[in-house]
């Protein structure tokens, strides 16, 4: 025993020496090499420890390091780095595969995490197959979580707890286009053991330019992981994020509730989740003062079993988008779908955007049947409104609806529904068509397709589109539409009656003019009312669409112009809406053309008009009849501009146009001419006689070509042509001849040049305006235009010598030209006729001569 006793002593000292002599002698940096040596052997991924090792051995393993990083795999960028990171680890539990560390700190913790076009991250070579595999269809947090786990494994871990100060991980997604840098990140948890509740607490800063980010992070729960059965739950959830991220800015985001994932069950479930969200969307399609919330009493997806449980899911969202007010509301009350059966409360949707136009749309699903493989609505139903003003689009739809687990493809296989029109201004009141059809969707195929088909006007309409790569970045649609009738103007608003808001109050009769009013009438005159915010032109919804179609109509209408066998080819691909060909028949004659816009808000427009019968035309688009003949017009325009006032100042091109054998409408010009040299022969005898009106709908001037054209730069027109020839006058363009598009103002003068021989069969009155050459000036608004005749530019003996008789100082006699000219006739209907004798008050009367030969202009 004694022997015994003693070998047990010395073995003792001798254990108890030599881990004296190890421990003094033993230098954990010497094997630097050797450990960067085998990671990179086994990673392909370059190991560097700047800073030296320390350990120790007893009665805990301790390390501690500094200045650590690991490279990217087959290169020299770095994946990670860690400022220093010190842990113990006792060593009898390690005996019976147990991890027990205490208090673990990290310092400078430094990660650049990316995600490839395939969905593959940076680290999954880090992981196995199975683990890399799963880690692509994750994010990165969850996808580390996967590794350290280490699924089937009976080894365990207990730390006393985890501190992390100073980290940053630099996150880019290459698939989805995403930079994000999660900055200033502060971590505890509380003692982390499988299978066990740990407190766990985070803050983090959020920045990143695509997109923009800038945002803070707060989170904390009670989470519980088991690796061995792939187990995680968060309960106790309480998440806050708050400021920028992307188009929401100024955001306050809360979510709250419980969560819990099983990854051999595959199982899901939330409860009494809370998600709330405050704040401003920014961008093409702003929408403030946003307060959006989901609550879920319960939500289960066993995806094992094949089974669904919702209970008490409700979505709200308010918010104000420009001059409309957002509503948006989804309940569903009760769903359950399992393998043996399908049922449900009524689900129902509604969203309605309020302002100067209000877009109401409800939706709703019941009578849910069948089971979890193969389950069906009895119906689908979609009811939408828009109204505008007094009218009221309406479209109401009803399906069955089917879906097949299996086979991955459903339908909308029976539509039924109605599509119309209520408008006071309609002869009817309304107008309605009935459609029906089918919708279908094959996930296998990755394919959506739509048959529709309606009577419109009384004639045939056939709707057909597939989409494919509905998994793809940007799906691929093409679409055909034919119809035999389409009149336009059941849907397009009414626009409003020139004539009624031009009609003066007092029924027709102009109110008596105040001479306090004249004097000061910013004074008399209200305040003018703001100036309307610029009408946006949003072009962006153009980017990642990719369709095609053809469109072909037998009879459309547009306001009251008629087009015939209308075709066209359009394509929407990189931004760019394209129609490469428009053909149509046109009032005897063709059009051909071609348009496009883009996303980044330009337009072009080439139209070619030929032989065309005018006065049909003009009588359709004007509602007046101005001129006649066989025409044809060029017209080439562009554009770029965010709203309608950039576009317009933008303006560029040409529009040109020839008009042969035709005539103006409304004037004679002989006859006016005559009247003109008869009141100037007058003036020589001292009288001023009255000139009549030039405008008489039973009169005209033929000609024999009519060419003009007009060259538009940055919203600026000049008329650098116009020619119109007849037997007794010849009008052409003069200086200046500009128009101002943004503006709607313009500034012209036009010669009109009177045949130096008299044409036979004309009155001999007009012998002495012959060769003359008359200019008038038209200047002004588009709508109110003034005209003026530069009489002392008018080289006539006649009107020399009128001049030199005193013809401006007697136009300038009021009393004498009010004597003379007759008022003009009222245009109210139902107006008493005026006395022709009596004055008219604030007439001109330079202005009304320069009426009288105006009318050469066709007017």
């Amino acid at each position: 025993m004694k022997r015994v006793l003693f070998s047990l002593v010395v073995a003792l000292l001798l254990a108890v020496v030599g881990l004296a002599i190890f421990l003094l002698t033993f230098n954990p940096n010497a094997y630097k090499s050797r450990l960067e040596s085998f990671v990179f052997e086994r990673t392909a991924r370059t190991l560097t420890i700047g800073g030296d090792i320390g350990l120790s051995l007893f009665p805990r393993i301790g390390l501690s390091v500094s200045d650590v990083s690991l490279s990217e795999r087959d290169a020299p960028d770095t994946f990670v780095s860690v400022d220093s990171a010190r842990f113990a680890v006792a060593i009898w539990p390690l005996l019976s595969n147990r991890l027990v560390v205490d208090h673990v700190a990290v310092t400078g913790l430094k990660a650049y995490v990316v995600r490839d076009a395939q969905g593959r991250f940076n680290f999954s070579d880090l992981l196995d197959a199975r683990t890399a595999s799963a880690a692509a269809a994750m994010p990165a947090p969850m996808a580390a979580a996967a590794a350290v786990s280490g699924a089937g494994s009976d080894f365990n871990i207990d730390i006393a707890g985890l501190e992390l100060k100073s980290g940053r991980v630099q996150y880019v997604d290459q698939r989805d286009g995403l930079s994000t840098v999660f900055d200033q990140i502060e971590a505890n948890t509380g003692r982390v053991t499988y299978d066990q509740p740990f407190d766990v607490s985070l803050k983090a800063a959020i920045t990143g330019n695509d997109p923009v980010q800038n945002a803070q992070l707060q989170a904390q729960a009670l989470l519980r992981l088991n690796p061995a059965v792939r187990g995680y739950s968060a309960q106790k959830i309480n998440v806050q994020l708050s400021g920028r991220l992307g188009n929401l800015d100024q955001s306050q985001a809360t979510l709250r509730g419980n969560l819990a994932y099983d990854g051999e069950a595959r199982h899901f479930s939330a409860d009494n989740l809370e998600l709330a969200l405050n704040g401003n969307i920014v961008g093409a399609h702003p929408i403030q003062g946003l307060k959006a919330s989901l609550t879920a009493a319960q939500l289960r997806l066993d995806q094992r079993n094949t089974a669904l449980k919702i209970d008490k899911l409700a979505l709200r969202a308010v918010g104000q988008d420009r001059k409309r007010a957002l509503d948006l509301a989804l309940d569903a009350p009760a769903l359950a779908i399992s393998p043996d059966s399908a049922q449900a409360d009524p689900v129902t949707g509604t969203l309605k955007w309020t302002g100067d136009d209000t877009l109401a749309v409800s939706l709703g699903l019941e009578g849910l049947s069948g089971n979890a493989n193969e389950w069906q609505f009895r119906a689908a139903s979609l009811d939408g409104a828009l109204t505008q003003g007094e009218r009221l689009l309406h479209l109401k739809l009803t399906s069955p609806l089917a879906w097949n687990m299996s086979l991955r493809k459903g339908a909308l296989n029976a539509i039924k529904g109605d599509m119309g029109v209520r408008d006071r201004a309609l002869p009817s009141g309304s107008y309605e068509f009935p459609m029906i059809g089918s919708v279908h969707l094959d996930l296998v195929q990755d394919l959506l397709s739509a048959d529709l088909s309606a009577v419109i006007d009384g004639g045939q309409a056939v709707f057909k589109s597939q989409t494919t790569g509905l998994t793809a970045p940007q799906p691929q649609t093409r679409f055909t539409l034919n119809t035999e009738k389409l009149d336009l103007n059941r849907w397009l608003p009414v626009p409003p009656s020139a004539g009624a808001a031009a009609k003066p109050a007092s029924g027709g009769k102009e109110a008596p003019k105040d001479k306090a009013a004249d004097k000061a009438p910013e004074q008399a005159a209200a305040a003018p009312p703001p100036a309307p915010a610029p009408t946006p032109v949003d072009l962006s919804f153009l980017r990642g669409l990719d369709i095609e179609g053809d469109v072909k109509i037998g009879d459309l209408r547009v306001r009251n112009v008629q087009l015939t066998g209308v075709g066209l080819q359009a394509r929407v691909q990189k931004g760019a809406l394209a129609v490469s060909r428009l053909a149509a028949g046109l009032y005897e004659g063709t059009l051909t053309g071609q348009f496009n816009a883009a996303a980044d808000q330009t337009f072009g427009l080439k139209l070619n008009l030929d032989k065309i019968a005018v006065a049909p035309l003009i009588q359709a688009a004007a509602g007046m009849s101005l001129l006649s003949g066989r025409g044809a017009a060029q017209i080439d325009l562009r554009a770029q501009g965010a709203t309608v006032d950039e576009l317009q100042r933008s303006l560029a091109g040409r529009v040109a146009l020839q008009v042969r054998d035709g005539a103006v409408q409304g004037v004679d010009a002989a006859r006016t001419l005559a009247e003109v040299a008869a009141a100037l022969g007058n003036v020589l005898k001292g009288r001023l006689d009255a000139v009549a009106s030039p405008f008489d709908s039973r009169r005209s001037t033929a000609f024999s070509s009519l060419d003009a054209r007009l060259d538009l730069k940055d919203g600026q027109g000049t008329l650098s042509k116009l020619s119109l020839v007849s037997d007794l006058v010849k009008l052409s363009e003069g200086k200046p001849a500009r128009i101002d598009v943004p503006g709607r103002t313009l500034d012209l003068v036009l010669q009109a040049q009177v045949a130096a021989r008299l044409p036979k069969g004309l009155d001999a009155a007009l012998t002495p305006l012959l060769g003359s050459t008359i200019p008038i000036r038209i200047r002004g608004a588009w709508d109110r235009p003034e005209y003026d005749v530069d009489w002392s530019n008018i080289r006539n003996p006649s009107i020399q010598r009128a001049l030199k008789s005193g013809l401006m100082d007697l136009l300038q006699g009021r009393d004498l030209i009010d004597q003379a000219l007759p008022a003009p006739e009222p245009e109210a209907a139902g107006a008493a006729p005026r006395n022709s004798a009596a004055p008219a008050a604030g007439a001109d009367p330079v202005e009304r001569i320069g009426k009288a030969l105006k009318g050469l202009l066709g007017q």
